[in-house]
């Protein structure tokens, strides 16, 4: 799927949705509410593809990080292989660091950095190391194929230190291993931080207490199915695969890693839907054959 573009300011927000949100984040931590920011009962089905959940979020991060009693305010982004975890972090850290009206009042941006949890990932050299080596590396990407002491160690600091400046490992994809340093958290610059990854709530495998670290946890969910075909045809570009093996891994490595993802959603705060996700499921039919017609260019919105 292609990057959706950021949702333009200009639509009106859905009050329902907003609602659902503050509803979600009163409730204590572990009581997760389901959150549909496109709920069609509210909003019809081409309003909710312009209008994604990402806009509602937005207002709830900046209210509860005006409330927070300590900076930075930390969120914790979940969701599954190809949820779209990186675009819909992304969407966020652009709303949240530019000024913007809301119900009418002008917002001040709020300088936001995001930490892919990507950068976690062990070294080969590392997974070489390590007993049972060739599954792991093979199986790269499930827990515990991660640094998660890296990642608390790193998140605490952050939360809870007072160094100036944290630096946070980044992931090459053309060399296929982390990269030192590659994003630098400096305190007396970045107010809000967005780590987007698979298991910041997952509670096994030397995950536990990560989550504890967030002010707020978002999940969110989509059908894994619909998920392992994005990334059958995404990985296709992996070099030393064939399009085969590639399905095969997928199916094999990448779904047994989203079913154990989708376990831990009970534990976010707030469990969202994008539109982009309804869309790539099962709407998609229904809109083509809906406004094929259209020519107010409504349908321009929809991103693929």
């Amino acid at each position: 799927a292609s990057t959706p573009a950021t949702p333009t300011r200009s639509r009106p927000r859905s009050d329902s949705a907003i609602s659902l949100v503050e509803k979600a984040l009163s409730l204590p931590r572990g009581h997760s509410s389901q959150l549909l920011a496109t709920q069609q009962q509210d909003i019809d089905l081409v309003d909710s593809i312009k209008l994604t959940w990402e806009r509602d979020v937005e207002r709830t991060i900046r209210e509860k990080y005006a409330t927070s009693d300590h900076t930075p305010f930390l969120v914790g982004l979940v969701g599954i292989p190809g949820s779209g975890k990186s675009t819909s972090s992304s969407i966020l850290k652009d709303m949240l660091a530019t000024e913007s009206m809301i119900d009418g009042e002008e917002e001040d941006a709020i300088p936001t950095i995001v930490i892919p949890m990507d950068g976690y990932h062990y070294s080969i050299a590392d997974l070489q190391n390590m007993d049972e080596a060739e599954d792991k590396i093979y199986r790269r990407g499930a827990p515990d194929t991660f640094d998660a002491a890296g990642l608390k160690r790193d998140l605490g600091c952050i939360r809870n230190g007072d160094e100036d400046v944290v630096t946070i490992p980044g992931f090459d994809h053309a060399k296929g291993d982390p990269e030192p340093d590659a994003h630098v958290f400096r305190r007396s610059e970045h107010k809000i931080v967005i780590c987007e990854g698979l298991y910041l709530v997952h509670d096994a495998d030397g995950w536990e207490g990560i989550a504890s670290l967030f002010d707020m946890t978002i999940f969110i969910s989509s059908d894994v199915d619909v998920c392992i075909d994005r990334l059958k045809i995404r990985n296709k570009c992996i070099p030393g695969y064939t399009p085969e093996e590639i399905e095969f891994r997928c199916d094999a490595v990448d779904r047994v890693n989203a079913n154990t993802v989708m376990r831990s959603i009970n534990h976010a705060d707030v469990v969202v839907k994008s539109a982009a996700a309804l869309v790539a499921a099962t709407e998609l039919e229904v809109l083509v054959g809906k406004f094929a017609d259209d020519e107010d260019d409504d349908n321009e919105a929809v991103a693929f």
